[in-house]
């Protein structure tokens, strides 16, 4: 997530506002799309991986299992270039080409299997090399045209061919066998993760549905200005997803032992959610300014710098609730509630295309910074009704 940080001044102030909110757009478009190659397999296939850790027939099986069926839905990259270019004609078709690495990534993202098997060190280090790499590339290769579709390669690039070569390493290193699936597998697979899945492209499209629609809107200004909360987000989900992650194997032992185990861990969590993130939206607020500048190179003096000020103190909180309602998804896997999970991402899809809508065509430019508040808020409230339901 700091090295996520890091790429941002680097971009803002070799290329220009501008560009980083074309390259926001395409890697959320990206994170779309990577979402549905994944297909919830990095969630669902944790708990059969720390419950089978000795037996290595079951791991062959669902380890190829799982890269046949994220390389079938990667193909759903093809459509969704084509609808890209048609909202938005003015990127060129090398901007959205240039997201393929982010897809291929996931097709072989072993972070199910490393969790399950508590090994995530194996990962994290050289997650990190890989993405060190990525800004070393920014930072020293000079580009001269065709800025966003060249970072986009240089940012994916690094973790695509880490993620090859760990999974080459993890099938020698745990004697995994070749096991071919059958379509049956297959096809039980695409039917018992459908929720799940149609759930995280929810929570992807809540943040990303909003940029693709104030994209025809808004000038390139404001479209950069509301990509650095939007990238700040992402950021900050990725943090919680991964400990949500990291936990998920010793709740998913609390949850068998006893529910009860789970509700009192998943408490302590929370508190520490409310302090951390509460106290660091504090921080966001007294500060913005300072974060403007060190982000982007723009004071409060610049038309641009005083709107993304603006946007980043509105944005404060969202982080907060976004940690809080963190838990309530484990909990509806730890049930199993894969439907609940379903009708929670329909609701929150109407409330997000409401919402994206009354903003855009209601109000004027600087009230779309209130967007990720707003919709952590919503989501927040819908899971804890169905949350409530179930325990009733």
């Amino acid at each position: 997530m700091l090295l996520q940080f890091l790429a941002i001044p680097i971009i803002t102030r070799k290329y220009g506002i501008e560009v980083f909110g074309q390259i926001v757009l395409s890697t959320s478009f990206a994170v779309f799309i990577a979402g549905i190659t994944n297909y919830g397999t990095h969630q669902t296939a944790i708990k059969e991986v720390a419950t089978n850790k000795n037996n290595p027939n079951f791991l062959s099986e669902l380890f190829f299992r799982i890269l046949y069926f994220r390389t079938i839905a990667s193909a759903s990259i093809i459509p969704g270039i084509l609808i890209m270019c048609w909202l938005h004609p003015v990127g060129s078709i090398f901007m959205w080409l240039s997201i393929l690495p982010v897809v291929l990534a996931e097709i072989f993202n072993p972070l199910y299997f490393l969790i399950g098997y508590e090994k995530i060190g194996w990962i994290s280090w050289g997650n990190s090399i890989a993405k060190l790499l990525s800004l070393l590339l920014l930072v020293f290769v000079p580009i001269a045209a065709n800025f966003t579709p060249i970072i986009n390669l240089m940012m994916g690039m690094p973790v695509l061919i880490y993620y090859v070569i760990l999974c080459f390493f993890i099938f020698q290193k745990q004697k995994l066998i070749y096991s071919k699936p059958t379509f049956n597998s297959l096809l039980h697979l695409g039917k018992e993760n459908f929720y799940i899945m149609f759930n995280g492209v929810a929570v992807s499209l809540q943040q990303s549905i909003f940029l693709f629609v104030i994209v025809s809107f808004v000038s390139a200004q404001t479209l950069g200005a509301y990509a650095i909360i939007d990238k700040l987000l992402s950021a900050c989900r990725q943090l919680v997803s991964s400990f949500s992650s990291a936990v998920y194997p010793k709740a998913a032992r609390l949850y068998e032992d006893s529910p009860l185990f789970w509700t009192n861990f998943k408490n302590k969590i929370q508190k520490g959610y409310a302090v951390v993130f509460g106290l660091a939206g504090l921080i966001i607020i007294v500060f913005a300014p300072q974060i403007v500048w060190i982000l982007t190179g723009n004071s409060h003096l610049q038309n641009s710098g005083s709107q993304t000020i603006l946007f980043v103190r509105y944005f404060a909180f969202a982080p907060m609730l976004l940690a809080l309602n963190a838990n309530n998804v484990l909990s509806l896997l730890l049930q199993k509630n894969y439907k609940s999970l379903f009708y929670i991402s329909i609701l929150i899809l109407a409330v997000t295309a409401g919402l994206s809508f009354v903003l855009v065509k209601g109000f004027s430019p600087e009230a779309l910074g209130w967007y990720p508040l707003l919709i952590e808020t919503a989501c927040l409230f819908i899971y804890s009704i169905f949350i409530r339901k179930k325990t009733k």
